[in-house]
């Protein structure tokens, strides 16, 4: 039985993705039966598009029963789980020899898209030279259902997500978008004040089950739902902190002694600031005093807009007076005007010593303050000159851990306050996940839902967005360092077994090479933690590496994947350039700002090689690969296109990245001393201008490289 329990669990799963994907396959205009689906339409153009009607109703009615039949409770009696499986297995076949959907299956594979490769990218963009035999099927099976059966495992050819497409980086988990209560500003909130002030009085029956009394988040929830309104996220769960509340008495402490004393404390925040704009500052804190109050809108201000509005329409005015009435009014809501420093009533001098205190115990640093200046230049040259004077710290250490340094030391003309509890989510962590998702798919699908964020925004920053969200594991992120202009995204690729573990791991000590970019990452065929602060991203499996046409590695597959890893992670976007640099390539992160300085914010990739004169030369070679982020977002926009159009199975990952950043029209410079490399032509450390040498594939050679071009010992 719990055999015969699992294949029919296993058959409805089945059934369900073959709805799925039969539903984004003929989601699409009816008219695709075209030429290129048997030996019969060999040298003839398009076939006249026939009614498929009939044919589709047959297949939904069929896997609509099956599912039907899932359902019901009288299907889960071991009597009938043999037919249930006989049935769910019906839907599909895939084709064997001597069938005629195999034969044309064959011809498709073999002849169809060799001689003529165009008449498939339309209507079956999924099919490539490389598919498999379902595939093919698959792509038949969309065009004409009686040459056809649905295959049973179409896996490759359902609509792929974009990360599947940039070379099977991994499966992307469908997320739900972060939730949000709209602030003035997001034209969310400008709906819902017009569905409380307007929509609830003239379109009531568009707004079941509230009246003029809901809140402004349940009428936000209204408008989330309603698939005529785009412009509102799901709102956030939220309370606002009433008299009697612990919260209550840290916002009231905060308004009457805290921001008064010590505004430095309260970043954003001023005297007249709104008793909820405070309770949201907390909230923010991570003290976890406050939760997340609701919107600060006022009943009695929404009834004035109300008033106004009637008022200068009884009176006769035209659509323009009473406009200009209402937006009088409404200016009021959302603003900070109301004082509420009188909530507090009578409070005894010792309790309010008490809240101080407690109050006190961490706040952010300003920037321009003497606190903010003194942690920056620990994190900067403190760090590199006076390792001494910050223990247990070192370069991947946070802002905040520099701030606890300086406020224990407390010294006169240099203290700090003691910072508050942050924590940047970390890879492996589910709110790690969140906002990389965010900003690789929630923003470009929802630009609206994110105000004040867009691609190019700090992870840090959409993290604290997240916080809202009591759904996501996510907390107060630390403070994001400083970046240098050009700001650099540097990753290595590496193997798990060999030197090069060694050789990265001595760089991480040192913080030199990549690891002193502004953000860096590692890749490899496994999770390994490097150190304490540094881990691998994995790299999906692949063949093994060939040699390419040159003499050195193929490993164009591998490198595919690792850019579309590098794409998931998302982190990249937010920088000026991308650089990709071999572990046994001594970088020199300044250096190399200094290169590419000239060259930033266009869409190029550098060239850096002339060993030979003739076609191909000069190009980029794989020792470092810099490409500006405009041109990665050019090479994920086309990648697909690039892996079907060039024959790159025998060329090494940095020639299919230079042809195809070719084709898909980013442009080229050439710096010939970008870096000496003894595979181009030759490595001398001690030149001073290059800003990569290579090779070098011990930890001893490699410092000692990095010793002559740098003079000094990295510390």
């Amino acid at each position: 039985a719990p055999t015969a329990d699992a294949a029919m669990e296993r058959s409805v799963r089945e059934g369900r993705a073959h709805v799925a994907y039969q539903s984004s396959l003929l989601h699409e205009d009816g008219s695709d039966e075209e030429q290129f689906t048997g030996r019969a339409i060999e040298g003839q153009g398009p076939r006249t598009p026939r009614v498929r009607s009939v044919a589709l109703f047959a297949v939904g009615a069929t896997i609509g029963g099956i599912l039907l039949l899932a359902r019901h409770p009288a299907s889960q009696d071991f009597s009938r789980n043999a037919d249930l499986v006989s049935l769910a297995a019906q839907h599909c076949h895939t084709a064997v020899e001597g069938e005629t959907c195999y034969i044309d299956v064959r011809w498709a594979m073999d002849e169809g898209m060799v001689g003529h490769p165009e008449w498939y990218e339309t209507v079956c963009p999924f099919v490539k030279p490389t598919s498999e035999f379902e595939q093919f099927q698959a792509c038949i099976y969309k065009i004409n259902h009686t040459k056809c059966a649905l295959p049973c495992n179409p896996a490759s050819a359902l609509n792929q997500s974009q990360v599947e497409i940039h070379m099977e980086a991994g499966v992307v988990i469908d997320e739900e978008h972060p939730c949000h209560i709209a602030e003035k500003g997001d034209d969310c909130y400008a709906s819902v004040i017009d569905a409380m002030t307007n929509g609830i009085l003239e379109h009531a029956e568009k707004y079941p089950g509230l009246t003029s009394t809901s809140t402004f988040e349940e009428f936000q929830v209204a408008l989330f739902n309603d698939p005529a309104s785009t412009c509102c996220p799901r709102p956030c769960e939220c309370h606002t902190a009433g008299e009697g509340d612990t919260c209550w008495e840290h916002v009231i402490w905060a308004q009457q002694k805290g921001i008064p004393d010590k505004p430095d404390w309260y970043a954003g925040l001023s005297n007249d600031s709104r008793f909820e704009a405070v309770q949201a500052f907390l909230y923010k804190s991570g003290k976890g005093t406050c939760s997340l109050p609701c919107a600060a809108v006022d009943l009695s201000q929404i009834e004035a807009a109300e008033a106004a509005n009637t008022k200068a329409l009884r009176g006769g005015a035209g659509d323009d007076a009473a406009a200009e009435a209402l937006a009088e009014a409404l200016q009021k809501i959302g603003s900070e005007e109301e004082d509420t420093l009188g909530k507090a009533g009578g409070r005894k001098e010792d309790e309010q010593a008490e809240e101080e205190e407690e109050e006190g115990e961490c706040a952010a640093a300003v920037p321009g303050t003497t606190c903010y200046k003194d942690i920056v230049y620990g994190m900067g040259d403190g760090i590199r000159k006076n390792a001494a004077w910050y223990p247990e710290l070192n370069k991947f250490s946070t802002f905040e851990d520099f701030q606890t340094v300086i406020h224990h030391k407390n010294m006169p003309g240099h203290t700090c306050p003691k910072p508050c509890a942050c924590r940047t989510a970390e890879l492996g962590e589910e709110c790690y996940e969140k906002v990389t998702w965010v900003l690789r798919e929630g923003i470009p699908a929802h630009p609206d839902w994110y105000k004040g964020l867009n691609a190019k925004s700090r992870f840090q920053e959409v993290q604290a967005r997240l916080m809202e969200d009591n759904k996501t594991t996510c907390k107060m992120p630390c403070t994001a360092p400083n970046w240098t202009s050009p700001s650099l995204f540097c990753f290595s690729v590496f193997r798990s077994e060999g030197y090069e573990v060694d050789l990265v791991k001595a760089q991480v000590d040192q913080g030199a090479g990549i690891f002193s970019c502004d953000e860096f990452v590692v890749l490899s065929d496994k999770e390994l933690p490097i150190t304490k602060q540094v881990r691998t991203l994995k790299i999906p499996p692949s063949d093994k590496v060939g040699i390419s046409k040159d003499g050195t590695a193929a490993n164009t597959l591998i490198f595919m994947k690792a850019w579309g890893v590098l794409w998931q992670d998302a982190r990249w976007q937010a920088h000026d350039w991308v650089i990709k640099a071999d572990p046994d390539a001594v970088v020199l992160v300044e250096r190399l700002r200094s290169h590419l300085k000239p060259h930033t914010g266009k869409n190029v990739y550098m060239k850096n090689c002339q060993k030979y004169f003739g076609p191909g030369w000069p190009m980029m070679f794989g020792s470092l690969e810099a490409l500006s982020t405009q041109a990665l977002d050019t090479y994920y926009k086309g990648a697909d296109r690039c892996r079907s159009d060039l024959e790159w199975q025998a060329w090494g990952e940095d020639l299919f990245m230079g042809r195809c950043l070719d084709m898909l029209g980013a442009s080229s410079e050439f710096d010939g001393t970008l870096i000496g490399d003894n595979v181009c032509k030759g490595a001398n450390c001690g030149d001073g201008v290059s800003a990569v040498y290579h090779p070098f594939k011990s930890a001893e050679t490699w410092f000692q490289c990095y010793r002559q071009a740098t003079e000094q010992v990295p510390t």
